[in-house]
């Protein structure tokens, strides 16, 4: 395969972006299109080296698997070796149980399926995931197992046939993706099947380059203007996408046919070709690789130290230093790796086996042992001793399938429901106290993140909110055993005007649209009549005050004290008030015109018109775990109290 530099600019431009958008630079907004692009690179290089050999008969399975091996392991498992230091040190112990199930999924290429199935409201945020990133090459290399199998067995049909089979797929793959992007985002964002395509753009170039015996042949003005067209594609979708453009979806198809255009078109003859081929492209394009497995663990360590914002000279501190580290990766590790005079296949198989056997077992041992919470200080271990686990049990889900696409489906009694509480994670954080505190009663949750028990479908960022809120009020008018309902949601979302964190530490609020307060009243008016004319009790809890500041910095969260621990573990009560009125003032609005609805206001237990402050711990225990749940201590206070005023 002959030397094209230009693909290494293009590597350039896919890990530059990517490395500022986790950075958190508002300009590079859709520098995540820099893992698409590599998926097409990906999918050009590979294909044609399989081709190439298979074209001269000298393909073989062990040797692909061994330069994926000598390309793969070397750096990421010296980045993995790396982070096991500062994760023992700077993680709670949730988290570290999170670290750990990654450290088991990585070496068997299986960190995609875990993250899909564990990334969820609760855990702790993406960006202090130091392996998160991980996920990517998953996705690559379950695709490896399964291509050179494919083409192996294809290819004596000749290559037309291979590439119009690829096509198909492509196309399955992208309209799934489009399809589910929408309705099984998580799934689509982190899957091989929603994200073949992209490495199948690549692959088809590949094969049709291939099968024409050369580059396609065109004029001068035309590659020239192609390629800055593919160029222009690219640029537009990392400054013009962000984190609200579904990915991938045919969104996706900018960057990657963008990508697609270069790989064709570039030349050292065009504008393009002559960019990415130049120096510092080329440079940046061959550390890419290392620069992309050290960005992610240095951003996440650094804010897990600081538990702030970290400040824009650090940022760009950190992104400097990826590249930097980047470097050293490939010439002390990444390059004598790949030199079979150096290291004998042998070796590299039987290094990868031992390394791979031991982030395993160190990766089980914290999952086994939950992070090894003596780490930490015994009020830390109230911050991971959430109130919403488990969020689902088999006696609720049997007993009520039709409620499967709720988050939490919860009963404490295989018993029809006697009390029942709706509403979203902040409905849920009060369940396993209600349980408890009313073990004779029969007791059930459901609960839908993101999603208020009444609020108009455009004004929640999940898809069939209302439909699931509409089949538990039809299951509550109709079950005559149900003799309470209790109503609690984030409210405030509704100053906030958005679900989305600004931040790791707390929620910016906003000020209320008009639409949204007008929805609210009306979707809140039809759920409140429908449930008051059934005749049951309805108790509608206000909310929590939310903090304005991480509940952690109130605690030493490591075994050695390195940092000085917030002693004012408190907010202005004043600011709070003014922050949240219009809030309070649409509640007020609405719920007058319900006098049986019996409401309950928790804000007495944390906040004090006497001293001006809402505290967020009590003694020395957290009442909070983040900026607005409840730890199981903050739930009972709260549950106690609910139920002996009512």
């Amino acid at each position: 395969m002959k030397y094209r530099k230009e693909i290494d600019g293009l590597r350039a431009i896919a890990v530059l972006p990517i490395i500022l958008f986790h950075a958190g630079f508002t300009n590079f907004s859709g520098g995540f299109v820099g893992v698409d692009i590599f998926f097409v690179i990906s999918g050009y290089l590979i294909t044609t080296i399989i081709v190439d050999e298979m074209d001269k008969g000298t393909f073989s399975l062990l040797n692909f698997y061994e330069r994926r091996a000598r390309r793969i392991l070397p750096a990421l498992f010296f980045v993995m070796l790396c982070t096991l230091p500062f994760a023992w040190f700077r993680m709670l112990p949730q988290d570290l149980k999170s670290f750990s199930q990654s450290l088991v999924a990585i070496p068997i290429f299986g960190s995609n399926v875990l993250f899909w199935l564990t990334v969820g409201y609760f855990v702790v945020a993406f960006e202090l995931k130091p392996l998160l990133h991980t996920w990517s090459l998953a996705v690559e290399e379950q695709y490896y197992v399964l291509f050179p199998v494919f083409l192996m067995l294809a290819w004596k049909f000749g290559k037309k046939w291979v590439i119009a089979l690829l096509a198909l797929v492509a196309i399955v793959s992208v309209l799934a993706a489009q399809w589910g992007s929408a309705t099984h985002p998580s799934f689509t964002f982190y899957l091989l099947p929603t994200r073949a395509f992209e490495i199948l753009i690549g692959a088809l170039i590949s094969l049709y380059i291939n099968h024409k015996q050369s580059i396609i042949s065109v004029s001068q003005s035309v590659s020239q203007s192609v390629s800055l067209a593919g160029f222009a594609l690219v640029l537009y979708a990392i400054f013009a996408f962000d984190k609200n453009t579904p990915s991938p979806s045919l969104y996706t198809l900018i960057p990657t046919i963008g990508a697609g255009l270069i790989l064709i078109f570039s030349n050292s003859q065009n504008f393009v070709g002559k960019l990415l081929g130049s120096k510092l492209f080329v440079g940046i394009g061959l550390i890419s690789y290392g620069a992309y497995l050290w960005h992610q663990p240095l951003f996440a360590f650094a804010k897990l130290k600081t538990l702030d914002e970290l400040t824009t000279p650090i940022l760009i501190t950190l992104s400097v230093s990826s590249i930097g580290f980047g470097y050293l990766s490939w010439n002390y590790i990444e390059r004598p790796f790949r030199n079979k005079n150096t290291i004998s296949r042998k070796k590299v198989f039987i290094y990868g086996v031992i390394v791979s056997i031991f982030f395993v077992l160190i990766g089980l041992l914290g999952h086994i042992n939950k992070g090894f919470s003596e780490r930490v200080p015994v009020q830390i271990t109230a911050l991971i001793n959430y109130p919403h686990e488990p969020f689902t049990n088999v006696m609720c889900v049997k007993k009520y399938p039709q409620f499967s696409k709720f988050n939490a489906c919860l009963l404490s009694k295989d018993e029809t429901p006697e009390i029942l509480i709706l509403g979203d994670s902040h409905s849920q954080q009060y369940y396993k106290s209600t349980a408890l505190f009313l073990s004779n009663k029969s007791v059930m949750n459901l609960a839908a993140w993101k999603c208020l028990p009444f609020s108009a479908e455009k004004h929640t960022s999940v898809d069939n909110c209302n439909d699931r809120i509409n089949s538990a009020i039809k299951f509550i008018t109709e079950t005559n055993s149900i003799e309470t309902v209790i109503l609690s949601g984030y409210w405030s979302y509704l100053s906030s005007g958005s679900f989305e964190i600004q931040n790791q530490n707390y929620r910016q609020p906003g000020a209320l649209i008009e639409t949204q307060r007008d929805s609210f009243i009306e979707a809140g008016t039809k759920v409140l009549d429908a449930i008051t004319k059934s005749g049951k009790r309805v108790i509608f809890m206000k909310d929590i005050p939310d903090l304005d500041f991480n509940i952690q910095t109130c605690f030493d969260m490591k075994p050695y004290k390195t940092n000085q621990v917030r002693m004012d573990c408190h907010m202005s009560y004043s600011n709070y008030k003014t922050r949240y009125k219009e809030y309070d003032a649409l509640l007020t609005n609405l719920l007058k015109k319900y006098p049986s609805i019996e409401i309950y206001d928790p804000i007495a237990l944390f906040c004090s018109n006497a001293n001006n402050i809402c505290r967020a711990k009590n003694n020395d225990e957290p009442l909070y775990f983040n900026s607005d749940h409840l730890t199981l201590s903050g739930s009972d206070l709260v549950v106690k109290d609910l139920f002996t005023k009512h």
